[in-house]
């Protein structure tokens, strides 16, 4: 026999109840010992006190609508704004434009800077008792 409903708990059980004594309903049911064992089996234990003020409060607490990280939004505006394919179009054009002028800057900046250290290998292979320039 199930528990009565009385609780949400308890309302659970019988959720659970109903549906053994639908499969043992079901022609072919093979197992009828476990259906009967499952049907008689009670949990004894004593919930903790306030335990379900504490259930409520947990679930309201989630709920409850937070302020979303700069991150989220930012995640939630591309989730609305990718979809659309000449704005995504745009949006991947200007990102390698400024990947690649980043990346330009970066080697002719290495660029130079290699170009005058070898010349001053050079320059000290050439004569080595000259003084480098400060």
């Amino acid at each position: 026999m199930c528990p009565s409903p009385f609780s949400l708990r308890d309302s659970v059980w019988r959720g659970v109840c109903n549906n053994v004594n639908m499969s043992m309903n079901e022609p072919g049911n093979q197992d009828a010992a476990l259906g009967k064992l499952l049907q008689e089996w009670r949990a004894d234990a004593p919930l903790p006190p306030h335990f379900q003020q504490d259930v409520w409060r947990r679930i309201e607490g989630a709920q409850t609508s937070r302020a979303p990280s700069v991150w989220t939004a930012i995640a939630r505006w591309i989730g609305t704004a990718l979809p659309r394919p000449a704005l995504a179009a745009s949006y991947v054009a200007i990102l390698l434009a400024l990947g690649v002028t980043a990346g330009w800057t970066q080697a002719r900046q290495e660029t130079a800077r290699v170009k005058g250290e070898l010349g001053e290998r050079y320059i000290r292979a050439l004569d080595p008792y000259l003084v480098p320039r400060q």
